[in-house]
């Protein structure tokens, strides 16, 4: 099929996607939390191409936090291991309320179809407290990338 670029598995069957071109499609995402909200998408920023997105936010009220993102990963699974596409680790530091980070592209080609995830690993502090975590996003049903 022409202009085929990602296919994500649904509980009941198959959906096809397509970006449009002036901004990146989030094709699956997670967020997580109240107080501080992190989330990990996979993105399409254009035909055939794709990226982890990160993204680590303070919300209003509460307890004020300095949040950051530290690692991104846009991993697929190879015989049942999640093996890294792409990683970034950014090293801006920290921030008074949002802070987001994307992988490097990678771009389909003739590839193989492959299962994809993003992974996230963010941290918040309040004062010389300092708490992290991961987010994934889900792979049940898994979401597919780069059709022959």
């Amino acid at each position: 099929m022409s202009g085929l670029t990602a296919v994500v598995g649904t509980a009941f069957g198959t959906t096809l996607l397509t970006a449009a071109p002036a901004s990146a499609a989030q094709i699956r995402n997670n967020c997580e939390g109240a107080a501080v909200v992190r989330c990990a998408n996979v993105e399409m920023p254009s035909t055939g191409v794709f990226n982890a997105h990160g993204r680590v936010t303070d919300t209003a009220g509460g307890t004020n936090y300095d949040v950051q993102v530290v690692d991104v990963r846009l991993e697929y699974n190879l015989n049942g291991n999640w093996t890294l596409l792409r990683d970034e680790m950014p090293a801006d530091g920290w921030e008074p309320d949002q802070d987001v980070a994307r992988t490097a592209t990678y771009s389909c080609g003739s590839s193989a179809r492959k299962s994809v995830r993003a992974k996230v690993y963010v941290q918040w502090r309040n004062g010389s407290t300092v708490t992290g975590d991961w987010v994934t996003t889900p792979t049940d049903p898994p979401t597919y990338i780069c059709p022959r």
